[in-house]
């Protein structure tokens, strides 16, 4: 009987023991050592070659974790798709709310902190107000980007004209065709810089900021991978390295307590 009992438990024991390296290996077939990114490519964010304010901020992370990143280039939509398709692991620079509409996952801690501005003639708005000055203006934005229906701008009517990603809204202004246009300030900032805008004709005014975070495809894999992402942000937030990589590619309103404040919506260093 004794003798039974020893086989039973033997049988048990190699039972569990192949139930649990079958487990290890389901974690690891889920889990992948590259982490590949669908993004739009953005002018000192997201380059050809791999450079970049996002993709600098994400090697950072994942490389020494032993996880490698790649990236294609699509428009805004496109990369959302992709990554709510699975054919992606995550695109940079998303809205929690958009992130929420599209099915996809996002990490604690955002991947930095997108500052939402108009820019606009100065003689069109010589009293300017903020966002309640655009009520009943003609203002123009990238397609897809749907800044109406954000709350700071919800319920506020404006004549708005999308243009592709392609287009140039500064033209637009300077043949008065609208009286301003939005845009994230980190891109606003170096058109600016680019192209020697005279900022005494034109201005740059703040509307809001937002936490934008780096958006993962609703699979298993993600849940490591976002796990790395908040420790490798904690610690580049901790040691300064996030900052200067702010200063490093000229991305203006950095302050490290931003990351903490509660809710979506960031109001600027007080």
């Amino acid at each position: 009987m004794s003798e039974k009992k020893h086989v039973f438990r033997c049988i048990l024991f190699l039972l569990s023991a192949v139930l649990l390296s079958l487990s290890f290996k389901a974690r690891a077939d889920d889990f992948s050592s590259v982490i590949h990114i669908a993004t739009p490519e953005w002018a000192g964010q997201t380059h050809a070659d791999g450079t970049g304010f996002f993709f600098e901020i994400l090697k950072k992370i994942y490389e020494p974790e032993g996880v490698k990143v790649s990236w294609e280039f699509a428009n805004w939509n496109r990369s959302l798709n992709l990554v709510k398709n699975a054919h992606a692991d995550a695109m940079p620079s998303v809205w929690r709310e958009d992130a929420d509409a599209a099915g996809l996952r996002v990490p604690a801690l955002p991947l930095y902190i997108e500052y939402t501005v108009a820019v606009f003639k100065r003689e069109r708005f010589p009293d300017w107000k903020g966002q309640n000055s655009l009520r009943g203006r003609s203002v123009v934005w990238f397609r897809g980007y749907d800044y109406h229906l954000r709350n700071p701008l919800k319920g506020i009517v404006m004549h708005r004209m999308e243009i592709p990603h392609d287009g140039n809204p500064w033209r637009l202004l300077a043949a008065d065709r609208v009286d301003a246009f939005i845009d994230s300030r980190i891109d606003v900032d170096r058109y600016v810089d680019t192209h020697m805008v005279d900022t005494l004709v034109y201005r740059v005014a703040p509307l809001w900021g937002q936490k934008a975070y780096l958006a993962f495809s609703d699979k298993p894999s993600s849940l490591e991978l976002m796990d790395l992402f908040d420790r490798g942000m904690a610690r580049l937030l901790a040691s300064g390295e996030l900052e200067k990589l702010h200063e490093k590619w000229q991305v203006a309103g950095f302050y490290a307590s931003a990351w903490e404040q509660p809710g979506e919506i960031v109001l600027e260093r007080p």
